[in-house]
């Protein structure tokens, strides 16, 4: 691994700063992140927002998902 990735745990626990209140991250297999949200309008906060805060944290190949009950979002494979 290359010293400037950040592995899941690192990378969860920035967002869990990062995240606003009660979104929670996970992942779902080895390149693919999913943040949950309460609601609808914190989703969509959290997807318009992840370029400049979320996605240069990913490495390259790595995938987003911003889900809640009522909203589903993901990004294609970061490039390299």
């Amino acid at each position: 691994m290359d010293s400037n990735v950040l592995g899941p745990q690192s990378l969860r626990l920035l967002l869990s700063i990062l995240l606003p209140r009660g979104c929670r991250l996970s992942v779902v297999s080895g390149n693919t992140y999913r943040i949950s949200c309460p609601d609808y309008d914190i989703a969509h906060t959290v997807w318009e927002n992840r370029l400049n805060c979320i996605y240069p944290l990913l490495a390259a190949g790595e995938v987003l998902e911003v889900v809640a009950s009522d909203y589903y979002a993901r990004s294609y494979p970061k490039p390299s």
